[in-house]
């Protein structure tokens, strides 16, 4: 798993949350604090999963989603955000994400959701095949 967020509390709080026993398994997590740094980790190593902030500096995490698809990144994408605008949670499912998740993060849902993205055979393709996801509740 390879979580992306600019908050080191916040990539503190999820790393410590997914390498502890969730669900049965204990995820191996690495972290990036910007686009750069994930792009680094992604093409030096494959992923099961990302969960993505939507809002860093330098690029937001909807370009950095589409620089993803470009590398051949196939993993299913959870968008966190603090940001609660609909339109932003739209684009972000028809950007092909697994789930849109809005901060503060329930960590019980968060868990959840990892446990469906990771569980699920229909993983998000690129944009240009991507139908427009519902909301997960």
């Amino acid at each position: 798993m390879l979580i992306v967020d600019d908050d080191p509390m916040v990539l503190s709080v999820l790393k410590n949350l997914f390498e502890c026993f969730q669900h049965g398994h204990r995820y191996a997590v690495e972290t990036a604090r910007d686009g750069a740094g994930a792009l680094m980790v992604l093409m030096c190593h494959q992923f099961d999963l990302v969960l993505l902030d939507m809002y860093m500096p330098g690029v937001s995490g909807l370009d950095l989603l589409k620089q993803m698809y470009s590398l051949g990144v196939r993993a299913p994408v959870l968008m966190i955000t603090g940001n609660q605008d609909s339109k932003a949670a739209a684009d972000a499912l028809r950007g092909g994400v697994f789930a849109y998740v809005p901060k503060p993060v329930d960590l019980l849902r968060l868990d959840h959701l990892v446990a469906l993205a990771l569980g699920s055979s229909d993983h998000p393709s690129p944009p240009t095949q991507a139908a427009a996801r519902p909301a997960l509740a």
